[in-house]
């Protein structure tokens, strides 16, 4: 794991509903913040990028973020992760069990984006 190509934050939030317990409020898709890291967004190959020129969108919409495999929170499939201002749910995870080294996880961006709460 190169330490240096972690340049850019992300930070993972779950989603709450519930009964808020200072005003006793009804609360729905509430953004929690779990936690922050550091992660690296690796290029895209251009071997990939050549082959699907002919789609269209922007890289930026489904990232793929690298992060240490040991977490203070074990990630959850239905957390959000907010990565430049935008918010993007997870699609796939892929931790390295066998050098437990890092995790590959993948997202897709969320169109109607979750406010900080």
């Amino acid at each position: 794991m190169k330490i240096k190509n972690m340049t850019e934050r992300i930070t993972f939030y779950s989603v709450k509903s519930g009964i808020d317990p200072e005003t006793h409020q009804p609360i729905h898709n509430q953004p929690h913040m779990e936690f922050s890291v550091w992660a690296e967004v690796p290029k895209i190959p251009i071997r990939e990028f050549v082959d699907k020129g002919s789609d269209v969108g922007f890289r930026k919409e489904s990232p793929t973020f690298l992060i240490a495999f040991k977490t203070p929170k074990e990630i959850q499939s239905n957390w959000l992760i907010k990565w430049r201002g935008k918010t993007y749910q997870i699609t796939g995870m892929d931790p390295d069990y066998k050098l437990r080294d890092l995790s590959k996880i993948s997202t897709q961006e969320v169109v109607n984006n979750v406010s900080d709460g």
